[in-house]
């Protein structure tokens, strides 16, 4: 280590999961070990109590790594954390996990412990190396960029000195921008098939915010060329997929198109915004054959006594069966219960939301819900009439008791009410 890095300044990118990042600046140079930058980014992205390890962009292997050195760290390098307890997938301070009401509450109990919450086990199989989820993050924000080939890397190194120097651009030629065009492809479809347009925008602006040299002279925003051949790389990208077979490309193929439809922009299915998972590949060996045969024996054990481990496998194991006959056949809910009734389970629907898109949902929703509950209530204020009246007798217990759950229960009762619905159908219809 050079005897002046812990005195030079430093920036790092600090990120962590549901798409939070903060910026960094050390004035007084690098923490002297990885102790005392946990404490710091501990401090400064308010993650007290959480418990973490920081990981750091590898340059050789283009992959985070677990850092166990500062010396590993450059300027302006982006360093990841990642938690270690199970439920602190969203950010800090997300309150408890458990079910929206407490026992006190009639109308919020009927479920029993084994249905009300996602057990340890859950999370074991989710996160375990065995799942057939093909992806583990949503998209990031602000977007990381992959280490470029050498030789890309290189010139673009050159190109950066020269602009600081003098302020002089540079113009690729086409190999350097296929290769900067096919490294970013590779990094986008990593987490998405089909971006959106400000997707789009994130990726070319985190290129030239990084490479400044590569902004073009006489745009506004200085990427929008590369924004725009981006989406053509891309699409290119997606063709060579479907010719491998990938499943997420191919369910739009013109010969899975409506009869009088064959229109290459008909109809198109691709992610919610939320979807990580959209419609993943077979486990390895897998086939349709194999994996209904895998759903028919899942129905049997779903009629045993103390079986809930078997199914939790089972259901992880056909995940991506599930979803090609969600995206492809559409079926009905009526019917997709039958063939699936495993998945109408509290338990599975937390595992299987978790599975689409990497996040736990009642952790999620409780923290959303205590994040917004202040401006509910605005909401419901300005309601009038005999909804106004309704309203506020749902508030009543509130205010007698402070306890988050009765605040919680009455928050989710009073937004049944606006939306003119019976709170009293609102845990037995839907959980």
């Amino acid at each position: 280590i050079r005897k002046d890095y812990f005195r030079m300044a430093f920036k790092l990118q600090v990120i962590w999961e549901n798409e939070n990042s903060q910026k960094l600046t050390f004035n007084d140079g690098m923490p002297s070990s990885v102790h005392e930058l946990s404490k710091k980014i501990e401090d400064e992205c308010d993650l007290q109590g959480q418990q973490f390890r920081l990981q750091y962009m590898d340059k050789d292997f283009n992959k985070f790594m677990n850092l166990k050195s500062v010396s590993n760290l450059s300027d302006k390098d982006t360093v990841r954390v990642v938690f270690l307890n199970a439920n602190a997938s969203c950010v800090s301070h997300v309150p408890d996990v458990s079910p929206v009401a407490h026992s006190h509450s009639s109308d919020f109990h009927d479920a029993d412990n084994e249905n009300s919450s996602t057990s340890a086990s859950d999370t074991d199989i989710l996160s375990s190396s065995d799942s057939t989820s093909a992806r583990s993050s949503l998209w990031p924000s602000p977007f990381v960029l992959p280490r470029f080939p050498y030789d890309v890397q290189l010139k673009l190194d050159q190109g950066n000195s020269a602009f600081r120097s003098s302020g002089k651009f540079l113009i690729p030629d086409p190999k350097l921008k296929s290769g900067i065009l096919d490294a970013l492809a590779e990094e986008i479809i990593n987490f998405k098939a089909y971006p959106s347009y400000s997707e789009f925008s994130d990726v070319a602006e985190a290129l030239v915010d990084k490479h400044p040299c590569l902004k073009e002279q006489g745009s506004e925003s200085g990427y929008s060329g590369w924004k725009m051949s981006l989406k053509f790389k891309l699409a290119n990208y997606r063709r060579t997929l479907r010719g491998l077979g990938c499943p997420e490309v191919t369910v739009n193929a013109l010969k899975h198109k409506p009869e009088g439809k064959h229109s290459p922009a008909y109809g198109i299915k691709k992610p919610k915004k939320a979807e990580v998972n959209y419609c993943p590949v077979f486990p390895d060996g897998q086939t349709t054959e194999s994996q209904e045969k895998m759903r028919v024996e899942l129905l049997a054990e779903l009629q045993k006594n103390n079986n809930s481990e078997i199914v939790r496998k089972l259901m992880d194991m056909t995940f991506a069966y599930r979803r090609h006959e969600i995206v492809h056949d559409s079926p009905f809910v009526v019917d997709f219960k039958s063939r699936w009734p495993a998945l109408f389970q509290v338990r599975e629907i937390n595992a299987e939301f978790r599975r689409i898109t990497t996040l736990p949902l009642q952790s999620k929703f409780l923290y959303q819900l205590d994040r917004f509950s202040d401006d509910l209530l605005k909401v419901f204020l300005k309601k009038g009439g005999v909804i106004r009246k309704r309203i506020q007798d749902a508030m009543v217990p509130m205010s007698q008791n402070d306890n988050i759950e009765t605040k919680r229960e009455c928050i989710l009762k009073g937004l049944c009410i606006y939306l003119n619905e019976d709170p009293q159908h609102l845990v037995k219809e839907y959980l």
